[in-house]
């Protein structure tokens, strides 16, 4: 008994719209990460 060969819905990601998350990490980690740096420590 032959199995028939199913063929693997092929997703196309697309390469030019990155995700909205990556994007909104890639924005406010340097924000965050800059503010906690520059920010005066008050002692």
């Amino acid at each position: 008994m032959a199995l028939p060969h199913y063929r693997r819905t092929a997703r196309v990601k697309p390469k030019s719209a990155p995700n909205v998350l990556t994007t909104t990490l890639l924005v406010t980690a340097p924000a965050v990460l800059a503010t906690a740096i520059l920010r005066p420590r008050s002692r």
